[in-house]
């Protein structure tokens, strides 16, 4: 394993070190069986939704299933990476009729939009009928939740079960606000998110950004892809102490 300029960290098979993430299987994956039902595999810890624990919801890729207020996180390389999980978690979304959020540079969204017409889903369609929403982000932490409190109110009044949200962090290289800002505001998205109905996948490429903002990420997310599962992550850690800490070194 190549060196690395911090301390590398292990838990329930996991290792971090030089920027890469490595898995040992060691853990169970958050995944729906027809025999067995719908498996909350976080530890010692309460759900985050108050959504009947039948009612999952298909992420697209792996034959996962996951739950409203769940928020999920997955470290990639390049685009391919990037689309694998990406591309079908929109695409199974808008095929069920979900109102499906991404935030991203306007670069990245319009690839997406891309992905999905080649696999013959009219984005314009979409678009036009608010089911697929692309947008840059917005300046500060408070502004990110006064979007998020805003587009659950809406499909809120239209009735939608949920808002299937994600984003890639990138965004935030392209905003007035910094990736410490940007991981306050993913702990903020982590208090809150039994409080809307949002599922929520939000993608770190590897390549962008430096092993202290990974780790701080993965501290923000109770779960994370792992290949084509998605698995409890170990580093989770509370969302108020998360930010308090980020406030403080910001």
């Amino acid at each position: 394993m190549p060196s690395s300029s911090f301390s590398t960290m292990q838990g329930a098979g996991w290792i971090l070190s030089d920027g890469n993430l490595f898995f040992k299987i060691a853990t169970k994956p958050h995944i729906h069986t027809e025999e067995k039902g719908p498996m909350d595999t976080r530890e010692n810890a309460e759900p985050t939704s108050t959504q009947d624990p039948a009612d999952t919801i298909p992420l697209g890729f792996g034959g996962v299933d996951a739950s409203v207020g769940d928020h999920i996180a997955h470290f990639f390389r390049g685009d391919d990476q990037r689309f694998s999980v990406l591309g079908p978690y929109i695409e199974s979304g808008l095929r069920r009729g979900d109102r499906c959020v991404f935030i991203s540079r306007p670069d990245v969204g319009e690839q997406l939009c891309d992905w999905l017409t080649g696999r013959e889903v009219d984005v314009d369609d979409a678009r036009s009928a608010d089911r697929l929403i692309l947008h840059p982000g917005e300046a500060t932490e408070e502004d990110m939740k006064r979007l998020a409190d805003r587009i659950d109110a809406e499909a809120q009044a239209d009735d939608e079960p949920f808002v299937r949200w994600s984003g890639d962090g990138e965004w935030a290289l392209e905003q007035d606000i910094t990736v410490c800002e940007m991981l306050r505001w993913e702990a903020l998205y982590d208090e809150h998110s039994a409080d809307w109905r949002m599922l929520a996948l939000c993608q770190f490429d590897l390549t962008v950004f430096e092993s202290d903002v990974i780790m701080d990420a993965l501290r923000t997310h109770p779960y994370c892809v792992m290949g084509d599962v998605v698995v409890p992550n170990p580093f989770h850690e509370s969302p108020e102490a998360v930010r308090a800490e980020l406030t403080a070194e910001g």
